[in-house]
């Protein structure tokens, strides 16, 4: 019978029609070819194309290449059954977590050097299955945030844009089924940002859910059922953020556009989400991004609208306090009148911001807020030194009046 010469592993050559594998019914269970071994040496035939150096120029070339083909094939249905037998009986295999790991990846990188023939599918959607079998009787060995395999992912790209077409159609152009498609894409199009076995359960699942819906499906209906499962893709979010700011009309005064912000705040607050769910495992929640750009669009109307009464409180300078000091000397001054409670201000910074104002320094007539608070919070030695002078001199003043 026709043979290959054997490949990296587990010694034994490959006969033509005839799996790997079979090897298990004739060896003992130490002695005989793991699945993890039979993996490899078929990864190395593909990868290397030793098989067709083997048989190029042979007059039954295409039928001996269809030969090996098939033994593969052969060998992939076995895998389910004997990678079980293995886990149970094998004890050389000390890490079985590892082992299931390995045997997941060499299946995945397999399928994705598999040459073009009639058999590419038949072949790939075997690997597949045997996958799927890994994940539903070995998930917690399996590792769901290993990338998926070239042959599905194209698969899975063209039922996904069927689906998201249908959706779009059916919801009058909506943009959210855009922006779904956008951060969908992205994963099929960046390395970096793959799709792993768990986000394409994820996007299953969130499928499923508007599949199965009894209700209306509207805009509004898939993007709470996004906040729900925590669709956390940046392009989700800066769509939110978007329709938030279509919101905050710019002839608003800021007052006007505060409490609309905060209305938003408490409406994301109601929102409900699912504890552990996520698409993106190193990004926040929808509600805590959102949440926090809300928060800091708050804070920054605020400051806009604080600045602009800050203009409106223009004091003539001439009606200033005028002093002799420097701002060290009266930032220590204000400070000892807050700790002896005779200024009984509730928050400092206000009643700072108004004394820079109000008063001048023998330097300037415009005091700076900013260095005014500083030296109130972190007062200099030498300073607090003049200023023990200075209360020594009051005392002798206060005897004089």
């Amino acid at each position: 019978m026709e043979t290959v010469t054997s490949v990296n592993g587990h010694s034994g050559d490959l006969m033509l029609g005839l799996p790997l594998l079979s090897q298990y019914s004739e060896n003992s269970l130490h002695n005989r070819l793991t699945v993890q071994q039979a993996l490899c040496k078929w990864y190395g035939l593909f990868k290397t194309n030793s098989y067709r150096k083997e048989f190029t120029g042979s007059l039954f070339e295409n039928t001996k290449n269809e030969g090996i083909l098939k033994s593969l094939q052969a060998d992939l249905e076995l895998i389910p059954g004997l990678l079980m037998d293995e886990l149970i009986n094998n004890t050389t295999i000390s890490d079985k977590g590892q082992y299931i790991r390995l045997v997941q990846a060499l299946l995945i990188n397999l399928s994705d050097i598999l040459p073009e023939s009639e058999m590419h599918e038949q072949l790939c959607n075997e690997a597949e299955t045997v996958l799927q079998f890994m994940q539903n009787f070995l998930y917690q060995h399996f590792d769901f945030d290993f990338k998926v395999s070239v042959y599905y992912l194209k698969h899975l790209q063209d039922s996904i844009s069927l689906k998201l077409e249908y959706w779009k159609i059916k919801l009058f152009q909506s943009p959210i089924i855009d922006v779904l498609q956008e951060c969908i894409n992205e994963k099929f199009t960046t390395p970096e940002n793959y799709l792993s076995f768990r986000k394409v359960n994820y996007l299953k699942n969130i499928f499923r859910q508007i599949e199965c819906s009894t209700t209306v499906i509207n805009e509004v209906f898939i993007r709470e059922l996004l906040i729900n499962y925590n669709f956390n893709s940046t392009g989700f979010i800066d769509y939110e953020t978007s329709l938030i700011k279509s919101k905050l009309n710019a002839e608003n005064s800021i007052d006007e556009n505060i409490a609309l912000l905060k209305t938003e705040q408490f409406r994301i607050a109601q929102l409900k989400d699912r504890p552990g769910a996520g698409y993106e495992l190193n990004q926040p929640a929808v509600k805590k991004q959102l949440t926090d750009w809300v928060i800091e669009k708050i804070r920054n109307e605020e400051l806009t609208n604080l600045k602009r009464k800050d203009k409106d409180l223009q004091i003539d300078p001439e009606s200033k306090i005028q002093t002799s000091l420097s701002v060290a000397k009266l930032a220590v001054l204000i400070r000892l009148l807050v700790a002896d409670k005779i200024i009984i201000n509730k928050s400092v910074a206000p009643m700072l911001r108004t004394i820079a104002k109000l008063f001048t320094t023998l330097q300037k007539d415009d005091i700076s807020f900013g260095s005014m608070e500083t030296k109130y919070h972190a007062p200099d030695k030498a300073t607090l030194n003049i200023m023990k002078e200075m209360l020594q001199k009051w005392v002798g003043i206060v005897g004089k009046l």
